[in-house]
């Protein structure tokens, strides 16, 4: 198996922090506080905690409002194994 780089420190991808990536996060929670995901499967209003990418950082999705959206911890780490398991296998591909 290959290395692949969540198996190191990884590729560096350039990401918002501080000041400005509280004022997205509060602005995005505003606008929408409940999970995105949960409201699109029936599941109803649990309150959204994470501001998820919807295209991966790491497969080439913006660090913009564009690209975010506001997910439960429950739907956070769903979306994330399935893209950890496309990395793996993307890491396998000849």
């Amino acid at each position: 198996m290959a290395n692949g780089w969540w198996l190191t420190d990884g590729p560096s991808y350039p990401r918002i922090r501080g000041r400005r990536l509280m004022k997205m996060r509060a602005e995005l929670f505003a606008k929408s506080p409940h999970c995105v995901l949960c409201l699109k499967a029936g599941r109803g209003e649990v309150k959204a905690v994470i501001r998820d990418h919807i295209i991966p950082l790491a497969e080439g999705g913006a660090d913009d409002a564009t690209n975010t959206q506001a997910v439960c911890q429950r739907c956070s780490d769903t979306k994330t194994r399935g893209e950890t398991e496309r990395g793996v296998r993307r890491s396998q591909e000849p």
